[in-house]
């Protein structure tokens, strides 16, 4: 769908049924416009761009960037642009087993009937940026990893700032982080999952998180990718490419290995190569 400009809608939709099947909608809509529907899962969104005109819970809402959106299942919503350069955002749609299962493990207990956000937008710009950067890493990361500890993030933030009353505190807890750590080293060209990591501590996704930190200073996704940037190292030392040592490490591709060893060495695989 486009404009008399020309202007298309532009829209990704990611499933994820490995994690909590789970949906990730990343959009800029110009034409769109939603027929009154609801949605069977939590809907948690962003808008970044624009300013999206909508319908719910009985009242029309002019919804700007920064903005950040938490709907219940059943909220019947409706709507579209506020005016012609459309707007931008980004959607995340949890199941309501899977969001028990979340907040069960950030929480420590299991929620009784449906969670209360309060309204169903907020204006946050603070709380909006964190929440588009996580998202991205959701969206488009293809680290299981990486996407486990973003929606780990996300939600707690969430949780943290908009429905303080259903948070308690995690009882700190450092099962067999040892062995985690030892787990990672010997799987650096794989991808492992925060699951993975969960049957090797005893503990809780949110506490395996924090008791990785508190042992190495980083959350696990970003020690399993310095670790995958140090065998990258080496084998270049050894004399493979950067494209073949990208693959022994376990990167998507050459370009993506390039990108965070550039961030974590300080020059590129090839200038490193040469040195």
């Amino acid at each position: 769908m486009q404009d008399k400009n020309g202007r298309k809608d532009q829209v990704t939709i990611r499933s994820r049924p490995e994690l909590y099947g789970i949906e990730t909608l990343s959009a800029h809509y110009v034409k769109q416009s939603f027929k009154p529907h609801a949605h069977d899962e939590y809907l948690f969104g962003v808008i970044d761009g624009g300013v999206h005109a909508v319908w719910c819970r009985g009242e029309i809402h002019q919804v700007p960037r920064g903005s950040v959106v938490t709907m219940r299942p059943g909220d019947i919503h409706h709507g579209g642009a506020s005016s012609e350069v459309g707007w931008r955002q980004r959607m995340l749609y949890i199941p309501e087993p899977g969001m028990r299962a979340l907040v069960e493990d950030l929480t420590g207990h299991a929620p009784t009937g449906t969670l209360d956000f309060g309204a169903a937008f907020h204006a946050r710009p603070d709380l909006a940026r964190r929440f588009a950067l996580l998202h991205e890493a959701l969206h488009s990361l293809d680290q299981r990893l990486a996407r486990d500890v973003a929606l780990d993030a996300l939600l707690g933030a969430l949780m943290r700032e908009l429905a303080p009353q259903s948070v308690s505190p995690v009882q700190a807890a450092d099962g067999r982080i040892a062995d985690a750590i030892e787990f990672l080293d010997a799987q650096i060209e794989e991808d492992v999952s925060l699951g993975d990591l969960c049957r090797i501590t005893g503990l809780r996704r949110r506490q395996t998180i924090d008791a990785f930190r508190r042992a190495t200073g980083l959350p696990p996704h970003a020690w399993h990718l310095q670790r995958k940037v140090l065998r990258v190292k080496r084998l270049l030392r050894d004399g493979q490419t950067p494209a073949q040592a990208a693959a022994q490490a376990g990167f998507a591709d050459q370009s993506h290995m390039g990108r965070h060893f550039r961030a974590i060495v300080g020059v590129t695989p090839s200038t490193f190569a040469k040195s």
